[in-house]
């Protein structure tokens, strides 16, 4: 098998602070309450299609022990580390170089971690088929899932052409737009919502990676040959913060004249923010998302209430809330807004010094 898929869990999941921060990002916890982390369920969905050592976790160093520690049965040469952040591209390009000294010619799946997947009968069969197709085709594919409502948080795919068995050409990409253009896309349907799932042979993702990533090929010849890890560790140490800050996604969509489209219907759940896990989250009568112990509420709708203690907490009269009580942090705001969330995140790592914990 040629199959191989690589998951993407170094982020820090700034968007659904303060419960996800950069100590323990999104993807290692468990958001709904499942009993499993999104890593885990991540992992497992993959497991179901591949072979374990066919599956490698992309994380960043300081996770490396989280990763061990949710997935124990994972082979240690399947996690691979980046030593500093700089998106998911030069990330893919290290895990890529990993997969190619084990097989130049072997068809890659990018995924983020921190995804929900309604029907996994679904998403292993629509998996398997773009498997097939890019085994075939020296294309890009996106998965996409038509867009029903005009989400702006989302990138937007326009399909050139009516789909054949599910797939399409690429027409045009528009990352996030305004709400008239998301209504307008919507109404078209001609759009479909990108999932962040691609897939490519790996020479395919060379050909767009060794531009920006020049020492690909030589990391992939020093893994081929089988050189000792420690001389392995120091050139990634030196070279990889050389490496410009890219966003795989877009290095992908914003030069589309190779990518094709997968239409997907596996119940794509998005889980960015936390307008995100309120739409997905149970919810009691009154649209209310609650998590945690001892939380009444009284004349409340559509909140998101989240206790990592047991302190007890009541609310009244709150409409469009979210509030996060942690050890250390209490959150109250409207749950509308990510980016002032965002800015009383950086307000308040500026005066610490340091990430909230």
């Amino acid at each position: 098998m040629k199959d191989y898929c690589i998951i993407l869990a170094g982020g820090i999941g700034s968007r659904l602070w303060p419960y996800s921060n950069q100590a323990l990002p999104k993807q290692f916890l468990d958001l709904f309450g499942t009993g499993m982390t999104m890593l885990q369920l991540t992992y497992q969905r993959f497991r179901n299609i591949l072979p374990q050592e066919h599956i490698i976790i992309s994380t960043y160093e300081p996770y490396v022990a989280i990763v061990r520690k949710q997935l124990p049965d994972v082979p240690e040469e399947c996690i691979v580390a980046e030593p500093v952040q700089l998106s998911t591209a030069p990330a893919v390009a290290l895990a890529v170089a990993t997969i190619m000294a084990k097989d130049p010619e072997a068809c890659i799946m990018l995924s983020p971690a921190d995804q929900m997947i309604l029907h996994s009968d679904v998403f292993r069969k629509q998996v398997v088929q773009g498997f097939r197709f890019v085994a075939e085709k020296p294309c890009f594919l996106v998965l996409g899932v038509k867009a029903t409502v005009p989400e702006t948080n989302y990138g937007y795919l326009q399909a050139g052409e009516e789909m054949i068995n599910g797939f399409a050409r690429l027409k045009s990409f528009t990352e996030k737009p305004n709400l008239e253009f998301a209504r307008f896309f919507v109404e078209s349907g001609e759009f479909y919502w990108s999932t962040g799932l691609f897939m490519a042979s790996a020479p395919t993702l060379c050909k767009v990676l060794t531009p920006l990533y020049p020492r690909i090929q030589y990391l992939t010849g020093l893994m081929s040959e089988q050189t000792d890890a420690a001389t392995i560790s120091a050139y990634v140490r030196d070279q990889y913060p050389r490496a410009p800050y890219q966003s795989v996604d877009l290095l992908i969509l914003e030069h589309h004249e190779n990518v094709c489209i997968q239409s997907c219907t596996f119940g794509w759940q998005d889980v960015a923010g936390w307008q995100d896990f309120h739409r997905i989250a149970p919810k009691d009568e009154s649209g209310n998302a609650v998590s945690g112990p001892n939380i009444t509420l009284y004349d409340c709708e559509n909140n998101v209430v989240v206790n990592q203690q047991e302190k007890t907490i009541l609310l009244h009269d709150m409409k469009g809330y979210l509030v996060i009580e942690k050890p250390n942090l209490l959150l109250i705001c409207r749950n509308d807004n990510p980016s002032q969330l965002r800015r009383m995140m950086n307000e308040v790592e500026v005066k610490q010094e340091t990430s909230i914990s």
